[in-house]
């Protein structure tokens, strides 16, 4: 994050995939499934991380961060939910 332009989301990304170092990359999407399904009502992004980080195992932060990021982008659309549908809400 000491580089200019680089902030807390773009840093995690980075070192999760080219380093290894688990992160939790808390974007709009994965901010608004975390709070839909009620694992956290902060809306804070850095409060957001720390809220997920107790919840989750260290080891799948990464790749969690992608999978709810890839959901909120194509298939869990903030006005048109399809909730009962949802594979990844159970």
């Amino acid at each position: 994050m000491t580089l200019p332009g680089v902030g807390r989301k773009t840093a995690n990304v980075v070192l999760g995939n080219a380093f290894g170092v688990p992160g939790i990359t808390v974007d709009t999407h994965f901010g608004r499934l975390v709070r839909r399904w009620r694992l956290t009502e902060e809306t804070d992004p850095d409060k957001v991380e720390a809220a997920i980080a107790e919840l989750i195992p260290r080891k799948d932060w990464t790749m969690l961060s992608h999978h709810l990021i890839w959901h909120g982008r194509r298939r869990c659309h903030a006005k048109r939910p399809a909730c009962g549908a949802c594979p990844v809400a159970r």
